[in-house]
């Protein structure tokens, strides 16, 4: 071969850096399909991730039944009666409440504004300005220019698209009977489907991995959500009493409110702080009564949320609030509602189904998983628990002699 054919050779191999500018561009590309095809089909993926959510979170119930006797099947039926049971029941407990909350709404708007008019005066005297000047500016464009382009609006999904997502009856009956059906079958029958998974793997270290991914998930996600519920109920009950004290009507409705909005971290403090404020401006005579409930509600959170939560989940299962509110953002966009309440546990299936994999390590690491230790440091903390161990000649004797006696 010649040097000019050895030089062309060269010239056309890539270099390191492009091949990993290809790989990231493959792999954005990738991503920004796999995004748009959850975003497409939401209305057939949304209750199949809530069911596989559930199933990871409730299969140690199912696991720890058969290990008493109990079939799959019938541990299956029994978990779903008891979720059934308990949307039954909150919904009977809230559904009057929020009905004449609703029906009475729009009678009560001029109530509030009235009431706020220390306010809102001010914000009408801005708009008067703003619309001074927008008015000055088209007039001045208006002469300018004579001929304008057609305006070409592009339409995205927003949050209201989510929302529609659950509000028919025809939808609610298809997400519900297609996330009860599917959960049932995986409870019932999911380790043997996972069993058929693992034989279809290649080598025994590959089937062992996916065992210590699933296992690794099923506890990370049970885990969160088994204190984060527990929590959540805490301080359902501490808002409902503080709610009853104030003198709010069906303090039990802002209880069963702050339970379930506070799955939403961040997001859903922020909301029923608003909903209370406007329900307490309504009921009570001087304004800044309602300032004072809510004030009272968002302390409670607020305390919940930066002491009593990180204390009992620890370092291992906190992420960072910029990582959650991102997720919210990301998942509430592209699904609604029910995207916003599945944004966390999702995050935390990604991040622990990464810590299996060394390779998406990184990934684990910026969603908030511990540094690994490295080689250095796992050999100085074994000298330093070899040293601790070791005990003097004296000691040994003293142990002896203490033995004996």
């Amino acid at each position: 071969m010649t040097n000019t054919q050895s030089d062309e050779v060269l010239q056309a191999e890539p270099s390191p850096i492009d091949r990993r500018m290809g790989v990231l561009s493959a792999r954005i590309c990738a991503a920004m399909l796999v995004l748009y095809a959850l975003y497409y089909a939401r209305s057939l993926v949304i209750p199949v991730v809530t069911a596989i959510v559930l199933y990871l979170t409730l299969r140690p119930i199912v696991r720890q039944g058969k290990r008493w006797g109990v079939p799959s099947s019938i541990g299956a039926i029994g978990i779903i009666v008891g979720i059934l049971l308990m949307l039954g029941l909150g919904t009977y407990v809230v559904i009057e409440p929020v009905k004449e909350s609703i029906a009475d709404a729009p009678q009560h708007l001029a109530e509030v504004k009235s009431k706020l008019a220390f306010i809102t005066d001010r914000l009408q005297d801005v708009d008067e300005a703003t619309a001074e000047l927008a008015e000055a500016e088209r007039e001045s464009e208006a002469d300018s220019a004579r001929e304008k382009p057609v305006p070409v609006e592009i339409k995205q999904p927003t949050w209201t698209s989510g929302w529609s997502y659950l509000s028919g009856t025809g939808n609610v009956v298809s997400f519900l009977t297609i996330c009860i059906a599917l959960l049932y079958f995986l409870l019932a029958t999911g380790d043997d489907l996972l069993r058929s998974v693992m034989r279809s793997l290649p080598s025994f270290s590959s089937r062992r991995k996916l065992v210590e991914v699933i296992e690794n998930v099923q506890e990370g996600l049970g885990s969160y959500l088994a204190q984060v519920s527990a929590i959540n109920a805490g301080l359902g009950v501490v808002v409902g009493v503080a709610m009853w004290i104030l003198g709010m009507p069906s303090p039990i409705l802002w209880g069963v409110m702050a339970f379930a909005f506070n799955f939403i971290p961040i997001v859903g403090a922020i909301a029923g702080a608003g909903i209370i404020f406007f329900v307490a401006l309504l009921n009570f005579d001087p304004a800044y009564y309602a300032f004072v409930v809510t004030l009272v509600f968002m302390t409670l959170t607020s305390l919940e949320g930066q002491f009593i939560t990180p204390a009992i989940l620890g370092r291992s299962m906190q992420i960072s609030p910029v990582l959650v509110f991102l997720s919210i953002v990301v998942w509430g966009w592209m699904w609604g509602i029910m995207g916003v309440f599945l944004s966390v546990p999702i995050l935390i299936a990604v991040r622990m189904a990464c810590e299996g994999y060394d390779e998406l390590r990184p990934l684990a690491m910026i969603l908030g998983a511990e540094q690994p230790k490295t080689d250095d440091q796992a050999e100085r903390s074994v000298t330093r628990e070899a040293a601790s161990n070791e005990r003097t000649p004296s000691e040994s004797a003293m142990t002896t002699s203490v033995t004996a006696n």
